[in-house]
């Protein structure tokens, strides 16, 4: 459907451009929000400013380093401690905070004698500490101190330490994604490559966009020491300013995420022909397919999977004990950005959730690209949500469960709905395996906590007292205390029922998600006229059956689907238009109504059928690849054409058996990812057994053509072919 207005934002129409919900048919060359653009005024952001996005998201997560921020006192002290990312040196980064505390004199007259005189005092204070980041801010860049002098006449004088200077204050960009970029850009040109790493052993890799949260990077790093493979830097998580320094030594750039450290990959690859493997750590299956894409590189899948048959013996069974409780739970994901695309098929794949409304606060609209590819139809998606869009969207989606920040989670908490800190977690880590089953647990606990329920009711015996149902309206009854009495006083998992069951919408929601019909109608999706037809009927639960089944049976489409997607007739049929003589009658006895067709279309019908044939199938894998490959959607036209080439030229190769010559590091990563996607269309499509190879690479290279037509022909993404990205 063309972007929403909602009715919160008619006084500011312009919010319509940030709006869309998703509908059969429709993909993100017709629609795509704006994004990554000036918040419209009159709409309360939740967006944070750019010198955060340098200072708290990347580089404040080092481990050795010290962040000296240049400006008043408040902006070293609310970028401190706020995030959850430990390290393994007893937490240095989050004990300290460094600032050279501007005060009103010396915005007046200059600050920069005081920036020098606080630098050398923080080396004083820390004798072992030899690196630091000097950051400017709103009111030192408004002022004009130029603290590259400063910094250099320090190096100068004390001989030992490297510093390096962050020059990105609050106002530098339309939220904290301008802190990421200018970091990323500024590290890879002035830092990389001044330092030598110790190779201890034949496989390396940089580890980029982890910032271990509650432990994420030791996650990561207990697979990658069982693969036997050596991590010269993590950007940044758990990380050390000199392994930064050292990241051109690494043969591969395992990127996770790629809004907040995609630049510097690019860049590596760019300037260093270091190759980048995109990879999903967050869920189950995706965690699988990251480890086997990696093995797949170095060529050691043995060890890949040796890793994964270990985790997946100790975390699966805990994992459908979840699932079972959490299958058709409705949660909305509001968060930075890359969560919204990695949680979305994680929590729908590996839990059978239904992920309903998405909001980003910093997102592009690559991201945006790449979550619409993997999101359902009737699913909302907002840029730069404000408040009173949030109060809608609850009442047009009636979720579960939130997974948000602190701040959104407080006000969905007065609602008397539970969320999960997408920022920072409740309990995690959250990567890897044993991270996707603290994951569930945690919206578990949320969802079936009694609490929700219990805040609501006021349980006192005054009748007079108004019950708010959280919001201040109505009389509490003395049943209704009574009743929420009894509930505190019996056992939680008695007390849990009846919180969670509200008997119309569990009924509604069990009618609208059934499995079965889901997929079925899904596979009809590439079919216009029905399309249509079944989006405008699933949303009214009762008539959904009867219209599923109606569209999977219009008499004359359903027999000739039924011929194309049987397999014998199909090979039969192809087989026979490959030889000139068998052809005729192969023809002849499909046209049987009138001889006159067999003599003026002897072959072109049969072609005909054939071209449709793999068209349809074409649909079938371009589906498939947009929900689950993120190698089409990097940051630049140039980017990700010489993807989609490079990973579809290899996997027709190992589909149709040539030999595979891998010369470089970058056809290392396009056949790991081939690779990959080889597996999935074995897997889920049975028709392709019983193609022959030029039909194979028919589909393919189709399928390529299609591939470049979404993400970059007719690609509504603006910043494409921006020269910065």
């Amino acid at each position: 459907m063309p972007m929403k207005l909602f009715k919160c934002d008619e006084t500011i129409p312009e919010r319509q451009k940030h709006i869309y919900i998703k509908e059969k048919g429709e993909d993100t060359t017709q629609f795509l929000p704006s994004a990554n653009v000036e918040t419209i005024p009159g709409s309360l952001s939740e967006r944070g400013c750019s010198y955060c996005g340098a200072k708290l998201v990347i580089g404040g997560v080092l481990k050795d380093t010290i962040q000296l921020i240049h400006g008043p006192v408040g902006c070293s002290y609310d970028t401190w401690h706020t995030k959850r990312y430990p390290s393994d040196n007893g937490n240095f980064q989050l004990k300290y905070a460094w600032s050279s505390d501007m005060k009103e004199q010396h915005i007046v007259f200059g600050g920069e004698k005081l920036l020098k005189k606080a630098i050398k005092e923080a080396f004083a204070e820390f004798p072992d500490i030899k690196r630091m980041m000097v950051y400017t801010t709103c009111s030192t860049a408004l002022i004009g101190d130029d603290i590259k002098p400063v910094v250099k006449e320090v190096e100068q004088e004390l001989g030992d330490v490297d510093i390096f200077t962050v020059e990105c204050p609050g106002f530098a960009g339309v939220s904290q994604s301008k802190g990421h970029h200018v970091f990323n850009i500024g590290w890879v040109t002035e830092k990389v490559g001044t330092f030598e790493p110790e190779i201890t052993s034949p496989y390396t890799i940089n580890v980029i966009g982890d910032y271990n949260i509650q432990g994420d990077t030791f996650v990561l790093e207990k697979y990658m020491e069982k693969m036997g493979i050596q991590i010269i830097a993590h950007f940044t998580g758990n990380g050390t300013y000199d392994s930064l320094r050292g990241m051109h030594r690494a043969q591969l750039n395992v990127t996770n995420c790629a809004r907040s450290a995609g630049y510097i990959a690019n860049e590596l690859k760019k300037r260093y022909g270091i190759p980048r493997i995109d990879v999903d750590t967050w869920g189950f299956d995706y965690c699988k397919e990251g480890l086997r894409k990696i093995g797949t590189f170095f060529g050691i899948e043995e060890r890949a999977e040796a890793v994964i048959a270990e985790e997946v013996a100790k975390y699966e069974s805990k994992l459908a004990w979840y699932k079972e409780r959490l299958t058709g739970k409705k949660v909305c994901i509001w968060t930075g950005g890359p969560r919204l695309w990695h949680w979305t098929k994680a929590l729908e794949d590996d839990l059978g959730m239904k992920v309903v409304a998405m909001s980003s606060k910093f997102g592009h609209q690559e991201d945006f690209e790449k979550v619409i590819a993997r999101g359902d139809e009737g699913t909302i998606y907002i840029d730069d949500g404000n408040e009173l869009e949030f109060f809608e969207v609850l009442e047009m989606v009636n979720p579960d469960l939130i997974l948000t920040g602190p701040r959104v989670g407080a006000l969905v908490k007065k609602l008397h709905l539970p969320y999960v800190n997408g920022h920072g977690y409740h309990n995690g880590p959250y990567m890897g395996f044993e991270g996707a089953v603290n994951m569930a647990r945690d919206m578990y606990n949320a969802i079936y906590s009694p609490l929700m329920r219990l805040a609501k009711d006021d349980i006192r015996e005054d009748v007079s007292v108004a019950n708010s149902n959280g919001n201040g309206n109505g009389k509490l009854t003395k049943s209704t205390s009574t009743d929420a009495t009894s509930l505190i006083q019996q056992p939680a998992s008695k007390a849990t029922s009846p919180v969670q069951q509200p008997a119309p919408a569990k009924e509604t929601t069990s009618k609208v998600e059934q499995p079965a019909p889901a997929k079925e109608t899904t596979s009809k999706v590439q079919q216009p006229a029905p399309a249509k037809e079944t989006t405008s009927k699933v949303e009214q639960p009762a008539p959904a059956k009867e219209t599923t089944s109606k569209v999977q049976q219009p008499a004359p489409a359903k027999e000739t689907t039924s011929k194309v997607e049987q397999p014998a007739p199909a090979k039969e049929t192809t087989s026979k238009v490959q030889q000139p003589a068998p052809a005729k009658e192969t023809t002849s006895k499909v046209e049987q109504p009138a001889p006159a067709k067999e003599t003026v279309l002897p072959v072109p019908q049969p072609a005909k059928e054939i071209a449709s044939y793999i068209q349809e199938r074409t649909e079938e894998v371009t589906s498939l690849i947009q929900q689950r490959c993120l190698w089409q959607f990097h940051s630049r036209s140039w980017d990700r054409e010489e993807n989609i080439n490079g990973v579809l030229g290899q996997a027709a190769k190992i589909l149709t058996g040539e030999q595979v010559v891998l010369e470089n590091l970058i056809d290392r990563a396009f056949y790991a990812d081939a690779k990959l996607l080889v597996n999935d269309l074995e897997k889920k499509f049975q028709w392709l057994s019983k193609m022959d190879n030029v039909q194979k690479k028919a589909v393919l290279e189709s399928v390529k053509h299609k591939l470049i037509d979404i993400a970059i022909t007719k690609s509504l993404n603006g910043e494409l072919h921006h020269s910065i990205y």
